[in-house]
């Protein structure tokens, strides 16, 4: 063999493949600064969620007191489980509980008439009509807060913004 091709050979590198670390520690750099950015838009959203997720649950648990009253032809009552709603609510019928829900941290939920609701074995509030405004905590945006309604026929109301 010539000398010339042997040292031709010798001088061929193999192809290496991947990243080098100074692309990867500047695409990292990047992923962080967009994290960063983000991370307050995701609290708006986070927040905002949870306001929705209790509302829903409330409105889901008075379509519950609702149909135990007419389906048990008794009066089903809807009451916070502690001091405040944020701790949480029941549906009872007499002394059983049907169904709990809650607690709800970070928020408030404020009623419009402190205690429960009733309804009765024809589906109607016993009392007044009923509103609720949930709102994360600390926040006073009107944007977040959304207001669940009960009027005395048993209907039930979400809208988005404070309760009027």
């Amino acid at each position: 063999m010539p000398p010339s091709l042997s040292r031709a050979n010798d001088r061929r590198r193999p192809a290496r493949r991947g990243f080098t670390l100074i692309e990867l520690l500047c695409a990292l750099s990047v992923l962080a600064i967009l994290a960063v950015a983000a991370a307050p838009s995701f609290a708006t959203l986070i927040a905002g969620q949870r306001v929705r997720s209790a509302s829903l649950d409330l409105a889901s648990a008075l379509v519950l007191a609702r149909s135990e009253a007419v389906k048990r032809n008794a009066t089903v009552s809807l009451a916070p489980a502690g001091a405040a709603w944020t701790a949480g609510w029941t549906v009872s019928a007499g002394a059983e509980t049907v169904r709990s829900f809650g607690p709800y941290g970070g928020l408030t939920i404020t009623p419009s008439a402190d205690g429960g609701l009733a309804v009765g074995n024809d589906g109607r509030l016993t009392g007044a009509a009923m509103t609720f405004e949930f709102a994360p905590g600390g926040e006073t945006s009107a944007t977040t807060r959304v207001c669940v309604q009960v009027s005395e026929t048993g209907r039930i109301a979400s809208t988005t913004g404070a309760c009027t």
